[in-house]
């Protein structure tokens, strides 16, 4: 059963969804810090906390689909190659 719910996709619109609504926090937040922080510090405290956010967010990103940062393409043709050049030499023995 596990193994079932591991191999499910999370759907694209999670995704979007989580995306768009970091952003929209994104903008929200200096209006929400500015009492605390100030005019001085605003800024760079939102700069910080927004970086922060959604570097956490990019790495759930790859960690959801492991293998789309992967360089599978490059693999493949290398392996395909390889096969290739295996068969060519099977072939030019007999």
């Amino acid at each position: 059963g596990a193994e079932r719910i591991q191999k499910t996709p999370i759907p694209t619109c999670f995704t979007r969804h989580t995306s768009r609504l970091l952003f929209m926090w994104s903008n929200m937040m200096p209006f929400a810090i500015y009492p605390a922080c100030g005019p001085l510090f605003t800024l760079p405290m939102t700069i910080g906390i927004s970086y922060t956010l959604m570097g956490i967010e990019d790495i759930g990103v790859q960690l959801e689909e492991p293998f789309n940062i992967l360089p599978l393409r490059q693999y493949s043709d290398g392996v395909h190659d390889g096969v290739d050049f295996i068969a060519s030499a099977y072939n030019s023995d007999k």
